[in-house]
């Protein structure tokens, strides 16, 4: 065919040696010879986002039994491998990600394989110490270790927020590093769902939280107690949105959802966010058990579980210790740990939950943490040294709450 096509007489040509099938160059073979062509960086890095877009797709999976798990697992093998790509990236040839000993030498596992950097090591050269991203990854790195299979969908209301700021948070350092062309907003879609849309969410919400194991429940708040108020409020640690439905005529730019960054808003808007902000959270009850307990509740109620003296005085610098709440005087009263406690408009004080009294018991029955918060050491409390609680009661929408005589025992 092709000696013909030529203008060449078939008959003529002689096939007296061997035949060669012609290389066919498809489509195919120059995609596959031009990726061949990409560097090692570039390929980790595609390796990485595929991670990603696995862990999102398992996690939006309704009836995935192991969401949580399959997410966490995930998305650190997708930052790990973000991060490996980023090193290989700007150290060329000779990215090093081995651990090595003090004379530079490469260490082995047990099964003869290199030591590699772990995630945990990685983002401690890469993010500061206080960075709210390195908080998030180091809180789902501990998580990874404490998850129960049989609560995986009870563990997922409790971390939803932090589990999204986990994905915001690797998108915008893979466009940061690597460019908008890279990044994963085209693959991945905003997820239907209406639990946290009905009116009875808060409640389903309590009592999924309810059945959390005890051990990720203590983990979770231990590790948000060991922050400081902004990087617990700070939406890379924590991702948390108000949805608000669009009103007006719709143009033909419109979209269905767009995100509003704070710092783009005006004066004006941002009053007019602050003012609703307050709205809700006076319409709030926090999922934790919200009790509304009084210092002197807090503090009777703590020293009878721990057998030691705890005093009011104690009890200050308890919430001083772990910054549950701001000091007096403060123009935001309400930015407190809302799990442990919350700012009562009506009666202008501070009032504390069950799952504070809960975190203060496990916590001050350990002798050095007692020390370092009263800086005292732990004695046995004698039965009649217990300490009286003096309080009046007053009625709030129908509902008895204590209140000290003593207003300045917050």
């Amino acid at each position: 065919m092709f000696a013909a096509c030529m203008g060449v007489d078939p008959s003529s040509l002689s096939f007296d040696g061997p035949i060669y099938e012609p290389r066919r160059c498809t489509l195919t073979s120059l995609k596959a010879r031009e990726m061949a062509r990409r560097p090692n960086w570039w390929h980790q890095m595609v390796a990485s986002k595929n991670e990603a877009t696995l862990a999102v797709d398992l996690y939006n999976r309704s009836v995935h039994d192991r969401q949580v798990e399959a997410f966490v697992v995930h998305m650190t093998l997708a930052w790990l491998k973000l991060i490996q790509a980023l090193y290989m990236r700007e150290t060329g040839p000779s990215y090093d990600l081995y651990i090595r000993d003090g004379r530079k030498r490469r260490q082995r596992t047990k099964d003869g394989d290199w030591l590699m950097k772990p995630l945990s090591l990685l983002i401690s050269e890469v993010m500061s110490e206080q960075d709210p991203r390195r908080k998030n990854l180091e809180f789902f790195i501990g998580l990874r270790n404490k998850i129960e299979h049989r609560f995986d969908h009870e563990i997922a209301a409790l971390v939803a927020g932090k589990s999204q700021a986990l994905l915001l948070n690797y998108e915008n350092f893979l466009v940061e590093k690597f460019g908008a062309t890279e990044g994963l907003a085209d693959k991945l879609r905003f997820p239907l769902f209406v639990s946290t849309i009905t009116g009875d969410a808060v409640a389903a919400v309590k009592e999924v939280r309810s059945r959390v194991p005890r051990a990720v429940l203590d983990y979770v708040q231990d590790f948000d107690a060991s922050l400081d108020p902004d990087t617990v409020a700070d939406q890379s640690y924590d991702f948390r949105v108000y949805l608000l439905p669009k009103t007006g005529p719709k143009t033909q730019a419109d979209v269905a959802m767009s995100f509003v960054r704070l710092e783009d808003l005006d004066a004006d808007q941002l009053a007019a966010m602050d003012k609703m902000q307050t709205i809700i959270r006076e319409k709030q009850v926090p999922v934790s058990g919200l009790g509304d307990l009084l210092p002197t509740t807090v503090v009777t109620t703590v020293q009878a579980r721990i057998k030691k003296k705890f005093t009011t005085n104690d009890h200050t610098a308890a919430w001083r210790f772990w910054e549950v709440r701001p000091p007096e005087g403060t123009d935001h009263p309400e930015r407190t740990k809302a799990d442990f406690c919350r700012y009562n408009e009506p009666f202008k004080r501070w009032v504390y939950t069950d799952a504070w009294v809960d975190f203060l018991t496990r916590k001050m029955n350990d002798p050095e943490t007692y020390e370092a918060v009263t800086g005292r050491q732990a004695t046995a409390l004698e039965v009649d040294q217990a300490e009286p609680s003096s309080k009046a009661t007053l009625t709030d929408a129908g509902r008895a709450i204590d209140v000290d005589e003593d207003a300045g025992a917050n």
